[in-house]
């Protein structure tokens, strides 16, 4: 008689075995199967295309970080952006060439970021006793100056005490002597004459106080000065008019003294959009400037009686950034434009980029960057920032590109956040 084949049971007792090894003993209360929760893909969402996006996953843009140095910040202009840091370790001029709101301004703000630090200076302006018209400059280092007014005008204080008590004493003399004799009117006329003399023969304390003109704090970044529109005045520095130039009322000349942008971009960068829409006979100022690297402070109004007060040559070793579009830069002066070119580079803002997904990342981080820096709207969901892309696309006119006007695109952004504050939404 043949023995039964045990092979299939022994091979099913082999598969059966780690299993059986595993089961709770027989008699004990099984404990119930946990089911584990169900696995949620961050950032996923229905609106969500890695493509679109350049790859940048967010569920907001509030979880898109940003960079904290303003050259990082901007977009689509990289051949500007390696000028602008070319030009800020060698200390160039740079004129900007392009269209409005392609971020030629945050461009020159970022220089000022980029500039090597140097010992930053204040600008004090001294009385000139031997001619008042022609006012005394003295450059001290930064965060001195105002040590120098305060020390200044705690003098003239103790000096106009000391003076109003010596009044005081000859006033009470005076009187005391002609009640006794008995010329008290004598006494009266004599008590005004000392006034007088006191107000008019003796000068004010206070008009020996220097006027800081220029100020600024020894460990902060280089200023930054934007002239755009600025008047001759407002640009090179002007003296105030005087309506009362005698009799003891007028203001010290070297008081009414203002600092000019140039004068306040000393050492830093002074920015000036539209040169164009500049006077001939300022930019032929400022190309003076540009070129001594020092100009004196004068009244710009022939009517004005700060015309007559000329002060002594006053620094303005500035970094100029001239920016405009291509159409302006005829009615420039021509030798302007040579110095800043002769002495720095010329750079042509671009338009449009190419759709790639590394550009369309940017432009996600640039929405991210608005919506923080505008502070009062929420931030965007994956939706509505491809429908910003989508405009981006539409406002570049070209085929397979963005555009780089990202004024206009900011402003976008700014009404639809608005608009979602009105529907009540958080993003």
């Amino acid at each position: 008689m043949e023995e039964p084949n045990t092979t299939p049971v022994r091979e099913t007792e082999a598969v059966l075995e780690p299993v059986l090894a595993q089961a709770p003993p027989i008699g004990d209360a099984a404990e119930p199967a946990r089911e584990e929760p169900p696995v949620k893909e961050h950032y996923a969402s229905d609106d969500y295309d890695a493509e679109l996006f350049g790859g940048v996953r967010f569920d907001t843009t509030a979880d898109i970080p940003i960079p904290d140095s303003l050259i990082d910040q901007v977009i689509g202009q990289e051949h500007a952006v390696d000028v602008i840091k070319k030009a800020a370790t060698q200390r160039r001029h740079v004129m900007m060439i392009g269209s409005p709101g392609t971020g030629k301004s945050m461009l020159a703000k970022a220089m000022s970021e980029l500039l090597p630090k140097e010992d930053m200076q204040d600008i004090l302006v001294y009385p000139n006793q031997e001619d008042n018209n022609n006012p005394i400059i003295r450059v001290v280092p930064a965060g001195r100056g105002k040590e120098i007014v305060a020390h200044h005008k705690e003098d003239a204080k103790r000096q106009a005490s000391s003076r109003n008590t010596l009044l005081l004493v000859l006033i009470i003399g005076v009187l005391g002597i002609s009640f006794i004799s008995g010329q008290f009117l004598m006494g009266i006329i004599a008590v005004a004459f000392l006034f007088m003399a006191f107000r008019s023969l003796i000068p004010k304390e206070s008009a020996m106080v220097p006027k800081l003109i220029v100020s600024n704090k020894p460990d902060s970044f280089a200023p930054f000065v934007d002239a755009t529109g600025s008047h001759a005045g407002a640009l090179l520095g002007d003296v105030r008019h005087d309506p009362f130039q005698s009799g003891g009322l007028e203001t010290p000349a070297h008081d009414r003294v203002e600092a000019g942008a140039i004068h306040r971009a000393h050492k830093g960068v002074l920015f000036i959009d539209e040169i164009n829409s500049l006077e001939y006979q300022s930019q032929q100022s400022l190309l003076t400037a540009l070129q001594e690297g020092v100009f004196p402070i004068t009244g710009q109004s022939e009517r004005s009686s700060g015309a007559m007060v000329r002060t002594e040559p006053v620094p303005c070793r500035f970094l100029m950034i001239a920016a405009g579009n291509l159409d302006a830069m005829q009615y420039m002066h021509p030798a302007l434009r040579s110095r800043i070119r002769g002495y720095g580079y010329e750079v042509y803002m671009t338009e449009t980029m190419d759709d790639t997904a590394e550009n369309r990342g940017k432009l996600v981080r640039f929405i991210a960057q608005e919506v923080k820096n505008d502070g009062k709207i929420p931030p965007f969901d994956p939706s509505a920032v491809s429908e910003i892309l989508r405009e981006a696309r539409r406002r570049s006119g070209r085929k397979g590109h963005l555009t780089v006007k990202l004024r206009d695109l900011g402003g976008l952004v700014r009404v639809a956040g608005d608009l979602a504050i009105k529907d009540g939404s958080s993003t």
